[in-house]
């Protein structure tokens, strides 16, 4: 007989359904476990149902009986509160010969309240009242053949639908309750139910059992639960839903099993139009740094559960918001809340991220330490000198360090380990701002010698002159206003120096220290209108075709450029009078471009920092009677611009 009930359920057990069905009896559910959610606003659902077993009574005759819930009934008139309603009855169908039996026994009604709006959790209360008629003819079996309390009960529902967490995870359901009179009854369910479009799986498992208010009660009375479980399965197809399980008795109180089959019918008659609705889409942010938040999001009009943000990103996502204007505050402890009004369009997206402004303005410093020498990651311990902000430690792997929550304004921080000298570094914190730091520390026994001299790149006159670091490893220093020398001891590294002088063009340069040994540079300064001859640039007789031994006096000229990288230079091409004064500006021309050519492709310079004009003859520093007059004047001369 099991393995015949079996067969029958086997192709039911394949498909599904919608979970808009009332269970037995009425109210949205499984099988006997009910759903602490109603059906949606104006849901009208008709169902009928049939629970039977099979029985051979031999000569070929076969008793096929079971409890009909004929024509049950469930209404949702509002969002939180659904009632239903069903006509009982039993019913035999024989075979050889065949023949129906059926019997009414009597109806049921009940109510559901629900708190539908909390996330994930949901709590309903319900009531069922079971009104069986006087008489029935299978009273040998009890009512419905005792698969059903012939008494009126209630039940506290709850339902965790983590679905609204990952369209992937399942609902849970727990049902407790008790009759109203006569011998009280207890029940007691859990359901499972993997539901998706147009596919629900579910199980279900139930207890019921008379109460015991003391121990004495016990004696001579059989308390076995009627314990069952049941996998079932339910499909959609349009407005028809079908379903179908296997009742399993677990204790000898029940059968073994028992079949369910039904039908049910989803009328969108009385059902009004969806309410239109839109999705929001936001994110949280510093307004400073542009960090995310973890931040909770409240909404004034209309009134619902607030949410909180992503901690990782700061996201937050809204299902279901009802369209139109609605207003979100977003708010974090030390930030100023921010509130504003969105505007939901029908079954559209709103997005929208709140920058909020912290309550005392602050930045980022972060950095990189790491040994002068040889470059590898120091573990080194940064403070912050005059504040309040705790000390931190770089990475020991990498170097790297990050201070958040910084002040802003002008903060003096000292990076300090064993073994090195200590730095301390005055830094400027923008407000919202990251202040990035490569901070080298040199070891106690590692120093060298800095060597150098400022002259006039024209006259090569001395120069005294402002050394700087810009990078605030050192102070500056002022060179010897007789000799324009200097010469200071420093821990080996790599050093950005940058050279000043009154009515001289600032010049930069990277230095590079190393153990025991002396380094020297020579700052040749150039000032804006200086003119630069350059010497040793030749050209082929009466052509401006550069010959091969001007290529180093070139390479220094570009040099000059690349020192000053600011500067922009007019190149000057000037000739003696031998020739015709328009024969001579043209050449003179030509001259100024070969030379404007040669800087821009092979001295890498950017040639919107060159003009070339030529001048003929009409700007000798010579006498052109002579020789060596001439010679002179035949010239290419740098003239700094700017």
């Amino acid at each position: 007989m099991k393995k015949t009930v079996i067969s029958l359920l086997t192709p039911l057990l394949l498909i599904t359904s919608s979970i808009a069905d009332p269970a037995l009896g009425g109210g949205r559910g499984l099988f006997r476990v009910q759903d602490a959610r109603v059906e949606e606003d104006g849901a009208l659902v008709f169902a009928t149902r049939l629970m039977f077993i099979r029985q051979n009574l031999g000569e070929n005759v076969t008793l096929y009986r079971g409890p009909l819930y004929g024509m049950e009934m469930n209404y949702a008139p509002f969002p939180f509160c659904e009632v239903f309603g069903s006509l009982l009855g039993v019913i035999d169908f024989r075979t050889n010969p065949n023949a129906l039996f059926y019997d009414w026994q009597g109806q049921a009604i009940g109510a559901k309240l629900s708190i539908p709006f909390l996330p994930v959790v949901k709590i309903a209360g319900m009531g069922n009242w079971v009104m069986p008629k006087n008489t029935y003819n299978f009273q040998n079996d009890g009512f419905l053949d005792g698969l059903a309390a012939d008494r009126s009960y209630w039940r506290g529902l709850l339902s965790l639908r983590f679905w609204e967490l990952h369209k992937t995870l399942p609902t849970l359901m727990f049902n407790f309750g008790q009759t109203f009179s006569g011998t009280s009854q207890t029940f007691a369910g859990v359901g499972i139910e993997m539901a998706s479009n147009a596919l629900d799986l579910f199980v279900e498992a139930t207890s019921e059992i008379d109460s015991v208010t003391n121990l004495s009660a016990l004696v001579g009375k059989d308390y076995t639960p009627r314990a069952r479980i049941t996998p079932g399965v339910r499909i959609k197809m349009g407005v028809l839903h079908l379903n179908g399980g296997v009742e399993l008795g677990l204790t000898d109180a029940v059968s073994d099993y028992e079949a369910i089959f039904g039908v049910s019918l989803v009328s969108p008659f009385p059902k009004p139009p969806e309410k239109p609705w839109g999705r929001l889409v936001g994110k949280v942010e510093d307004a400073r740094s542009g960090m995310p938040l973890h931040a909770k999001i409240h909404f004034i009009k209309p009134r619902r559960a607030p949410v909180k943000t992503n901690p990782e990103n700061g996201t937050f996502y809204l299902e279901k918001l009802p369209a139109g204007v609605v207003i979100v505050e977003a708010s974090r402890e030390g930030y100023i809340t921010e509130a504003v009004p969105l505007v939901i369009p029908d079954k559209g997206y709103a997005t929208y991220t709140f920058k909020l402004k912290p309550l005392v303005p602050y930045g980022t410093v972060a950095g990189r330490v790491f040994d002068n020498y040889n470059g590898k990651p120091l573990e080194a311990t940064i403070t912050f000198i005059g504040t309040e902000i705790p000390g931190i430690k770089s990475n020991p792997t990498t170097g790297f360090f990050r201070a958040d929550n910084v002040p802003a304004g002008l903060v003096v921080l000292r990076v300090e380990k064993d073994g090195y000298f200590p730095e301390e570094r005055a830094v400027e914190v923008e407000d919202g701002g990251v202040t990035k730091l490569n901070i080298a520390l040199s070891s106690l026994e590692m120093k060298g010698v800095f060597k150098g001299k400022v002259t006039d790149k024209q006259t090569g006159y001395p120069i005294a002159a402002t050394v700087s670091f810009p990078n605030g490893e050192r102070t500056s220093f002022t060179t010897d206003a007789t000799t324009g020398e200097f010469q200071m001891e420093l821990p080996v590294g790599s050093y950005e120096i940058k050279v000043e002088a009154t009515g001289y063009l600032p010049q930069t340069s990277s230095v590079a220290i190393t153990k025991g040994d002396t380094t020297r540079r020579a700052f040749e300064l150039v000032a804006k209108g200086m003119a630069i001859i350059l010497k040793g640039v030749y050209f082929e007789f009466g052509k401006a075709t550069l010959r091969t031994e001007s290529y180093p006096a070139l390479i220094e000229a570009a040099q000059i450029m690349k020192d000053n990288p600011d500067i922009q230079v007019e190149i000057q091409g000037h000739t003696d009078n031998i020739g015709s004064d328009a024969a001579n500006q043209t050449l003179s021309e030509k001259r100024a471009y070969a030379v404007m050519n040669f800087l821009v492709q092979y001295g890498g310079i950017d040639p919107k920092r060159l003009t070339a004009r030529g001048y003929g003859e009409s700007r000798p520093i010579a006498s052109n009677e002579t020789a060596e007059g001439r010679q002179l004047n035949r010239r290419v001369e740098f003239v700094i611009l700017k």
